[in-house]
């Protein structure tokens, strides 16, 4: 009798057991980066099947936001400075990028299109940085309040204005691809675009583990970030340098025209990825001090700056 009821205790205990999770991962490039999306599944098709619907969802915002694929609605409004009865999903990102020019106070802004072009052309094409007078004359194109929306025309105050919503629209590519995994049914998945990226449900029953890289040294990283349904964003000087003395690179203050330069990197953790995305840029160009005031005010954000002198500053709720 023992021995039966033994038996029957084995039966009840490993017939709970959940069955193992594999681990499905595939990797594209788009939106300028790469892009990989970890399933955990006990179906490989259905894995799979999630992975390239995540794809889908990704490459239909980058050909909706991207300033460079002909026929977006970005390339539209700068090549016409006017785009007529947007999708509702265009015309929510617009007014949430300039939320954050407000947040900011400035620093992010995305009508700074100007000055990178600008950079571009003269060092791709001049061999040479732009000059005071020409930064100059590429500001008066930049300030996100001559974005004017009526109903659902988006237009420009200014003629030769042009935007880019590459410091917000990976981030919101990310927490589609998201969005996209979780109707098909899936509840554990990591997708990472270039370093940016946002976790869903766990990993085997543990938080998903992200080493924060030294900017400064590929092989040696900061910390680690657990990630449980959470997104991390970073934003640093050594992203895109435009010349080979890694003076001036893509992370422009639109107030000044110039690089930022205070700032090694900054790393923000947030409920969402377009979140994360803008304010690590927006925290970049404001500064350590300006930075990390407006990380603490707000809800459920946490930040980790590193300074042009090595220093590591984290906030409050940082616990890592």
């Amino acid at each position: 009798m023992k021995k039966i009821i033994c038996i029957l205790c084995l039966v009840l205990l490993f017939g709970c057991a959940e069955a193992p999770l594999y681990k499905t991962t595939k990797t594209t490039t788009m939106m300028g980066t790469n892009i990989e999306v970890t399933v955990l599944n006990l179906d490989y098709d259905k894995a799979e099947t999630a992975i390239q619907t995540a794809f889908d969802e990704i490459k239909r915002i980058e050909d909706m936001m991207s300033n460079t694929i002909n026929g977006s609605l970005v390339y539209e409004i700068n090549s016409n400075g006017l785009v007529e009865n947007v999708p509702d999903e265009f015309f929510q990102m617009i007014k949430e990028s300039l939320k954050y020019g407000d947040l900011s106070e400035g620093s992010f802004d995305i009508t700074v299109q100007p000055i990178l072009d600008l950079y571009t052309h003269t060092f791709s094409e001049l061999g040479r940085p732009p000059t005071d007078e020409e930064v100059k004359e590429a500001l008066e194109l930049v300030n996100y309040n001559y974005i004017a929306i009526k109903q659902r025309d988006i237009s420009f105050l200014k003629d030769g204005m042009s935007i880019t919503l590459g410091g917000i629209a990976k981030g919101y590519a990310i927490d589609k691809a998201i969005e996209a995994l979780e109707r098909e049914g899936v509840e554990h998945a990591l997708v990472n675009a270039g370093g940016d990226m946002r976790a869903l449900g766990d990993k085997n029953g543990k938080p998903w583990s992200i080493a924060l890289q030294n900017p400064r040294d590929k092989n040696d990283y900061i910390t680690l970030i657990e990630l449980n349904g959470s997104a991390v964003a970073t934003s640093g000087d050594y992203e895109r340098y435009y010349d080979d003395e890694m003076h001036y690179h893509h992370i422009v203050d639109p107030r000044t025209g110039l690089s930022a330069t205070s700032l090694i990197s900054v790393t923000i953790i947030a409920d969402t990825a377009e979140e994360a995305d803008a304010l690590a840029t927006s925290v970049f160009v404001m500064g350590a001090s300006s930075g990390m005031e407006l990380i603490e005010s707000l809800d459920d954000v946490e930040g980790l700056i590193i300074t042009k002198e090595k220093e590591i500053i984290k906030s409050s709720g940082f616990g890592y």
